[in-house]
C-alpha cells in the first residue's frame, strides 16, 4: 500500500475505534537526543510473567528477606534509583467535528487533552455542561463558563495534609485525588541500638508515610458535596477514567524504622548494619501491603484493612524488590469501595491507559548494593550504581471489564522513557520509544541511540515481535507521536531530526527530516499536518527560545517543515505536560500558558495565555496574548467554541478566542 494511503487508512482506524469507545492516538515523550541511522545490535527485549503468592506466609517470608538483603548500615536499598517520570486541557468536544480537518486531534469530553480518547485523565480543571470543575489550593471551586465567569460554589478541603491534586468527572460526580503524607511517631527506645551511651548516640530516621485521599462529591448541583473518601497508606502515581470505571494506581515501600552509625568507625557501621537487618525480619504484614480506610460524609469509618489480599499480589518467578504497585478499581457512581484490587511486586511511576489495557512503567538504572563497611574510619556512603545499561519495566493489565482490573503481562525493554507519550497500544501490541543512556550521563553520551520496541501478550509476558533500532547517535529523544501505525519520532542534540516510522509489519524507517531546534509536543491538525511545540536552537545546540512548527507527513517518506513561528524566550508548561496544551479542530487554535523573558524590560517577565493559529495550508499566526499580573499565573488555558478561559489559582480569566482579548475575570476568595 503506498505510504499515503497507509497514513489516512490509520486515520480512519484511528476514528472508527473513537466511535466505538476504543483508544485511538497515542502521543508525545520527553527525553533528549541525535538523530542517525545505524543498524542496531541490541539484546532482546526480555519477559518475565509473573505468578501469585500462595499466601500471606509466603508474601511476607519474601518481602522480609529482600529488606535483609538490601540492608545497609545507612538504611535499606530499593533495588535501584529511579528515574523520574512525567506520569502527569482543551475544547469541551473530544469527537470530531463536521468542519474539523479530517485526522485532527481535539480535546477530550471534560476539557482535557487526553493522550487516548475515550480515556479520561486527572487534571487540575475539567470543562462540561457548561461549568468549569478546578481543583485550586485546599478548596473544589465551581464556576459558570461564559464570557462573564461566575463562581457558583466551592468545598474546603479538611484533615489531612494533601500537596496539589488533580480531579476526574464520573457522571454528575467528581472523584478528587490528593496525594499527602502522615509524619509517623516515635516513641519509646530506638531499637536495633543497644542500650546506655550506644541508644543515646544512634540516630533514628522515621519521616512518615506518603498517603493518597480519594474524595468522592456530588455535583448534581452548583454546591460541591462530600459523599465518601478513602485514605490509602499509598504513594499516589496516576488514575484513568473509562467507561464510568477509575482505576487508581498507587505504589508502596515499607518504611522500618532505620538505625544509622553516628561515626565512620566499622564497629559503629557493623552495629547499625546488625540492627537493620533485625528490623527488616521483624516486618509485619501490616508494614508492607497497603492499608486504607474509608469514612461516609461525616468522616464515620465505615470500613479499613489492607487494600490488597495477598492472592491478589502477583510477583516474578524470581522476585526482587520489596515495594508493591496496587491498581484499585473503582465505579464511582457506586460509591468508593473498589470493586477489585490488583497489585505487583514491583514499584512504577509512570502510568498509560488504552480503551482496555493499562501499562505501568518504571526505568531503572544499574543496581544498588549495599553500603560496603569501611575498615580504614572513613566516611561512607551510599553505593554508586553500577554501570549497567538502563532498562524499562512494564507491567500490562487487562481493563476490558468495569469492574475488574486482570493482570495480563510483564518484559523489559532497553532504554528509559521520560513521558507516557513514549507508549501506546494499537491493534494487539504494546509499542515503546527508549533511549539508552540518560542525559546526564555525560561521559557515555558518544553511545546513547534510540528505538521503538513492538511487544505482544504471550503467556503471561510481553514478548517482542520487532524493533527499529539505532535512531539518534548520540542523541536522546525528545518528541514522540503515534497515529495508527505510523510513529513520528523527535530526537535531538544539535539539530531536529524527524522520524517517520512504519509499524505495521517488521518496525522500519521510512523518512527522515532535519530541521534547527527541537520538538517536545507533536498534536495532529489533520489533512496529514502535525503542529510541533518546542524550542529554537541555534548551530551548536543551545536552546534560544521557543518556537512551533508545522510538519506535513502527508508522504511519509518525504516529512517536510511547513513553517514556524518564534515566540521568544522563555518557558510554558506545555512542554513538559501535554495536559497544559489545548487544540481546537474547528477554530484551528491552540491555547497555552507563556511567560516570556524579557530582561531589558521594566518587568522582566510577561505572563499570558497565549494563542496560535494555523491555516490549512499548514501558516501559523500569532492569534494573541491574553496578558495577566505573575500573580494569576495561568496552569490550564481552555478553549471553549469562540471562548478561551485562562485557570489559575487566584482565579479564572475569560478571551475571546479569535483576539484572546478579555471579557470577564472572576476572582476566588478564601
Amino acid at each position: 500500500m503506498p505510504v499515503r494511503r497507509r497514513l489516512m487508512a490509520g486515520r480512519v482506524a484511528v476514528r472508527r475505534r473513537y466511535v466505538a469507545g476504543g483508544a485511538a492516538v497515542a502521543v508525545a515523550v520527553v527525553g533528549v537526543g541525535a538523530a542517525q541511522l545505524l543498524p542496531g545490535a541490541a539484546p532482546t527485549a526480555q519477559a518475565a510473567g509473573l505468578v501469585g503468592y500462595s499466601d500471606c506466609a509466603e508474601l511476607l517470608a519474601h518481602y522480609r528477606s529482600e529488606l535483609t538483603r538490601s540492608a545497609t548500615a545507612y538504611g535499606f536499598g530499593s533495588g535501584g534509583p529511579m528515574i523520574a517520570l512525567d506520569d502527569v486541557a482543551g475544547s469541551a468536544g473530544g469527537a470530531e467535528r463536521a468542519t474539523a480537518a479530517p485526522g485532527a486531534v481535539g480535546s477530550g469530553p471534560t476539557g482535557t487533552n487526553v493522550q487516548e480518547q475515550g480515556v479520561d485523565e486527572p487534571d487540575l480543571v475539567k470543562l462540561r455542561d457548561g461549568r468549569l470543575v478546578m481543583l485550586t489550593g485546599d478548596r473544589v471551586r465551581v464556576v459558570r463558563a461564559g464570557a462573564g465567569p461566575a463562581l457558583l460554589g466551592s468545598l474546603r478541603i479538611t484533615g489531612e495534609q494533601t500537596s496539589g491534586g488533580e480531579l476526574l468527572l464520573a457522571g454528575d460526580r467528581a472523584v478528587a485525588l490528593l496525594p499527602g503524607w502522615r509524619p509517623n511517631k516515635v516513641d519509646g527506645p530506638q531499637p536495633g541500638a543497644t542500650s546506655g551511651d550506644d541508644a543515646a548516640r544512634s540516630m533514628l530516621w522515621n519521616p512518615g508515610t506518603p498517603t493518597t485521599r480519594v474524595l468522592l462529591l456530588d455535583l448534581a448541583t452548583d454546591q460541591p458535596r462530600l459523599i465518601e473518601e478513602a485514605t490509602y497508606d499509598a504513594q499516589y502515581v496516576s488514575a484513568r477514567l473509562t467507561d464510568g470505571t477509575v482505576r487508581l494506581v498507587t505504589s508502596t515501600s515499607p518504611q522500618p524504622r532505620v538505625v544509622y552509625p553516628v561515626d565512620p568507625s566499622a564497629a559503629e557501621q557493623e552495629r547499625a548494619l546488625a540492627g537493620n537487618r533485625s528490623l527488616a525480619a521483624q516486618l509485619s504484614l501490616a508494614e508492607i501491603l497497603p492499608r486504607v480506610v474509608r469514612s461516609d460524609s461525616t468522616g464515620t469509618v465505615v470500613d479499613r484493612g489492607r487494600a490488597v489480599a495477598c492472592d491478589r499480589v502477583f510477583h516474578a518467578r524470581s522476585p526482587r524488590g520489596a515495594s508493591t504497585l496496587l491498581v484499585t478499581t473503582i465505579r464511582p457512581g457506586d460509591g468508593l469501595a473498589p470493586t477489585d484490587s490488583t497489585a505487583v511486586t514491583t514499584d512504577g511511576d509512570l502510568v498509560y491507559a488504552a480503551a482496555d489495557r493499562m501499562y505501568v512503567a518504571t526505568s531503572r538504572w544499574g543496581t544498588v548494593g549495599p553500603v560496603p563497611l569501611l575498615r580504614d574510619g572513613g566516611s561512607s556512603a551510599p553505593s554508586s550504581p553500577a554501570t549497567d545499561e538502563v532498562s524499562t519495566e512494564l507491567h500490562g493489565f487487562d481493563t476490558s471489564s468495569r469492574t475488574a482490573t486482570t493482570y495480563v503481562g510483564s518484559g523489559t525493554v532497553p532504554g528509559y522513557v521520560l513521558g507516557r507519550w513514549a507508549l501506546s497500544s494499537y491493534d494487539g501490541a504494546l509499542r515503546v520509544a527508549t533511549t539508552r543512556q540518560p542525559p546526564w550521563d555525560s561521559e557515555r553520551a558518544g553511545q546513547s541511540s534510540s528505538m521503538v520496541v513492538k511487544l505482544v501478550e504471550r503467556d503471561g509476558r510481553l514478548v517482542e515481535t520487532g524493533r527499529v533500532d539505532g535512531l539518534g547517535k548520540t542523541e536522546q529523544i525528545k518528541a514522540v507521536r503515534y497515529f495508527g501505525d505510523i510513529a513520528a519520532v523527535v530526537t535531538f542534540r544539535q539539530t531536529d531530526p524527524l522520524y517517520l516510522l512504519d509499524l505495521s509489519g517488521t518496525p522500519k524507517v521510512l523518512g527522515e527530516l532535519k530541521v534547527p531546534g527541537f520538538s517536545t509536543y507533536l498534536h495532529p491538525i489533520g489533512d496529514g499536518l502535525l503542529l510541533a511545540l518546542g524550542q529554537e536552537a541555534d548551530s551548536n545546540g543551545r536552546a534560544t527560545g521557543v518556537q512551533m512548527s508545522v510538519f506535513d507527513v502527508s508522504d511519509l517518506s518525504q516529512p517536510k517543515q511547513v513553517d514556524r513561528i518564534q515566540l521568544g524566550e522563555g518557558w510554558t508548561p506545555a512542554m513538559d505536560d501535554s495536559r497544559a496544551f489545548s487544540y481546537d479542530p474547528v477554530n484551528r487554535l491552540a491555547t497555552f500558558a507563556f511567560q516570556s523573558y524579557d530582561p531589558a524590560g521594566a518587568e522582566g517577565s510577561v505572563t499570558s495565555a497565549l494563542g496560535v493559529t494555523v491555516s490549512r495550508d499548514g501558516r501559523l499566526r500569532e492569534a494573541g496574548r491574553l496578558a495577566m499580573r505573575p500573580a494569576d499565573w495561568p496552569q490550564r488555558v481552555l478553549i471553549d467554541g469562540d471562548l478561551v478561559y485562562a485557570v489559575g489559582m487566584t482565579g479564572v480569566i475569560a478571551g475571546d478566542a479569535e483576539t484572546l482579548t478579555r471579557t470577564g475575570f472572576v476572582r476566588f476568595t478564601g
